[in-house]
């Protein structure tokens, strides 16, 4: 990570020290041990290298606060834990209870957000987009879109997740639910512990000859119990879209149950035959697994929030290209899911593209 010194830009006031590099904005800092305690004109004047002059207009201008309790004023001490934005450009992160940064904002990845109030943020996350920073990952997968966007996330700290309550595979679309405070947090990982939080997934699978149409898988993953309800909806050939039903959260669970079924989602390289002949007709590159339906307790009114998502545009158009196609010649053609074959597809939201859907209602 660039030190503080290289990370800040040119402001009116600030002052260039002979043979140290002025850094630019935005940045984003973390507080060493050495930190905690500052008074917060001096940690300002440290690390912008700025007179006292220019950050004491910063306070006085209040174009400095304190994420999680509002503005500050000059004798504020830092806290551990505590995140600073100043200037309007500036995240001082303060990572009391681990050596890892938090993650860095990146406003470049673009959000498509389908719900969001003061608790919850619901989003459709893409195929390819890494949820949360790892090898490979810095600043560039979902979490740091989301803590650009919405910068309390960073107060929520690495211990809550910074308000993530379940992930994605990388590859996998579809539709997730974040925290945006403590409380909503705590309610929505309780609602997990509890299986009152539903999801549905859509895939499209190659179905091996002998494979049931429905069932239920129990299969343990790493030793765990792990549950899969499954259907097929529709069959083109040897090409099937099944939903899937989770009714445990193990890692890759539904791509494992389903391969253990006779039903390996396609382009699955790791539990499936990877990009087979079947995925190559049909144009298809990347995993064909998508969260379409998402359901769970709203943290403060208790209502049941659901939302659906259909198929995004890479998976549809592989389906519909199974119409035109030979896709394989067993175990036959059947189209006998509900809504005559359109059980992926929810009311148009948004002009374009995928489609969704809400609905809202009191808790029972």
């Amino acid at each position: 990570m660039p030190s503080a010194s290289g990370m800040v830009g040119r402001m009116p006031g600030v002052k260039r020290e002979p043979g140290r590099r002025t850094p630019r904005y935005p940045a984003v800092f973390e507080l060493s041990s050495a930190d905690a305690g500052l008074r917060v004109e001096r940690f300002l004047q440290r690390r912008l290298a700025a007179v006292p002059g220019h950050v004491a207009r910063l306070l006085r201008e209040r174009r400095v606060r304190f994420v999680a309790s509002g503005g500050a004023q000059e004798g504020r001490v830092l806290g551990a834990g505590e995140i600073l934005e100043a200037a309007g450009a500036i995240h001082v992160v303060a990572a009391a209870r681990s050596h890892k940064a938090a993650p860095l904002p990146n406003r470049r990845i673009r959000l498509r957000v389908l719900h969001e109030d003061a608790d919850v943020v619901v989003l459709s996350k893409p195929a390819g987009l890494s949820v949360h920073p790892g090898p490979g990952h810095g600043s560039d997968t979902l979490l740091n879109a989301l803590v650009a966007r919405y910068p309390e996330l960073l107060g929520l700290g690495r211990e809550l997740g910074f308000g993530l309550v379940h992930r994605l595979d990388k590859e996998t679309s579809g539709l997730m639910v974040v925290a945006r405070s403590p409380a909503a947090w705590r309610a929505l990982v309780q609602g997990f512990a509890q299986r009152r939080v539903a999801k549905e997934y859509l895939a499209l699978v190659e179905r091996l000859p002998g494979a049931a149409r429905t069932g239920t898988i129990a299969t343990p993953v790493d030793g765990k119990e792990a549950r899969t309800e499954y259907e097929v909806l529709e069959e083109r050939g040897a090409l099937a879209l099944v939903r899937a039903r989770p009714l445990t959260g193990r890692t890759h669970q539904l791509r494992l149950h389903l391969a253990r079924a006779g039903m390996p989602v396609l382009c699955d390289r790791r539990h499936g035959g990877g990009r087979g002949a079947l995925a190559r007709v049909l144009f298809l590159e990347r995993l064909a697994l998508h969260a379409h339906r998402l359901a769970f307790d709203h943290p403060s009114t208790g209502a049941r929030q659901e939302f659906e998502e259909a198929l995004p545009r890479d998976l549809r158009h592989a389906w519909q290209r199974a119409r035109g196609n030979r896709v394989g010649g067993a175990p036959g053609s059947r189209e006998n899911g509900p809504s005559g074959g359109r059980a992926a597809h929810g009311r148009s939201r948004t002009g374009g593209g995928a489609t969704w859907r809400k609905r809202s209602s009191a808790r029972s």
